[in-house]
């Protein structure tokens, strides 16, 4: 009698089976070291990898090892697991937002107004051009709101008395607006940004920046040279954007509080963040709660939208929720201003 085929079949698949572990397992070590290269020295030239989250190479990480465990070696799919699993502790987006959303709920807080610190709300929206999206932020009663991709002037003007009342303040950019509850006066104003100084009812000033730097290419063909320098080319140009914020906000008293806030078009931990005033932080960082991601409204996957502080203010709690007509959603931060800035060198 002559043998069955089945043994001849086995063998095969093993062979087969090895050729393809030792294989994926080579992609996969190549894989996980050049992404984790990228995120963590980010150089310019990598900004086509960087600009998404970290958890998309998590996800093609676990594809990785699903051909692990189909070629049966279950120890090294089980080991880049953890090890991907690793990456994305440590690059992820201020995964700690996810736990306090756990803890506390996302509606307004009662901020008792204590002497010497005055509560604000504010929220920074994409408007995508849509008035009806600024009006349907009054239910959430804001005192300043930062607009881009901004509606017209007679729509703006229309919204805030509705929304801020009659003395409610407003400055119309090109790309990026300001609304305020109480009096606002220009500082200063290009087609991507516009500063105000706003006063609140204590007759405190604040500088206000709403701002919107230059949207990514859109590219996924990252087999194409031209994608990576697409990309390159925005984060540069993104740079010398927060540069010249920057040395606004230098020409100014560095005894007023600030907020800068808008759609920055970047992934949170890009290097281009060095580029504002070190005494500048993103609130979602201390005072985030739950998921806070921005892009798109109806699938958020990025928290390009955020809104940034400095040591005049403390971080009550900062979210991102839903918006109307808009491909955005909104960040809400309430925010108690101090009298004076929390430095240990005062």
């Amino acid at each position: 009698m002559t043998d069955p085929d089945p043994p001849a079949v086995s063998r095969f698949q093993r062979i087969l089976d090895q050729i393809v572990s030792r294989v994926t397992t080579c992609i996969t070590w190549f894989f996980l070291i050049s992404v984790s290269v990228c995120y963590t020295m980010q150089p310019d030239i990598c900004a086509a990898v960087t600009v998404y989250p970290s958890w998309c190479w998590f996800v093609s990480g676990l594809f990785l090892a699903l051909i692990l465990l189909r070629a049966k070696s279950k120890r090294m799919a089980l080991t880049t697991v953890g090890l991907w699993f690793v990456f994305l502790v440590v690059f992820a987006d201020t995964p700690l937002s996810l736990w306090r959303g756990m803890c506390q709920r996302t509606e307004a807080v009662a901020q008792a107004e204590q002497p010497g610190q005055i509560p604000l709300r504010v929220i920074s929206l994409n408007a995508h051009g849509s008035g009806r999206a600024v009006a349907a932020l009054k239910r959430y009663e804001p005192d300043l709101i930062l607009i881009q991709e901004t509606p017209g002037a007679g729509t703006l003007i229309e919204v805030g008395k509705t929304m801020l009342g009659e003395n409610s303040g407003l400055l119309v950019g090109v790309d990026a607006s300001i609304l305020s509850r109480t009096p606002i006066e220009p500082v200063a104003s290009s087609v991507n940004y516009t500063i105000g100084k706003v006063r609140v009812k204590t007759g405190q000033e604040i500088i206000v920046v709403s701002l919107r730097l230059m949207p990514p290419p859109f590219r996924a063909d990252l087999w194409n040279p031209e994608c990576w320098r697409a990309y390159r080319d925005q984060r540069i140009h993104q740079r010398d954007e927060l540069q010249l914020i920057s040395r606004r906000l230098s020409e100014l008293s560095s005894d007023l509080p600030v907020i800068v806030g808008g759609d920055f078009n970047v992934n949170p931990r890009d290097p281009i963040f060095r580029e504002l005033p070190a005494n500048l932080s993103d609130a979602f960082v201390t005072a985030g709660i739950g998921w806070g991601n921005t892009i798109t409204n109806e699938a958020p996957f990025l928290r390009i939208d955020q809104v940034w502080i400095n040591d005049f203010f403390k971080s009550v709690q900062v979210f991102s929720a839903a918006a109307s007509d808009t491909d955005h959603r909104l960040v809400l931060a309430d925010l108690i201003l101090k009298t004076m800035p929390h430095q240990s060198s005062k």
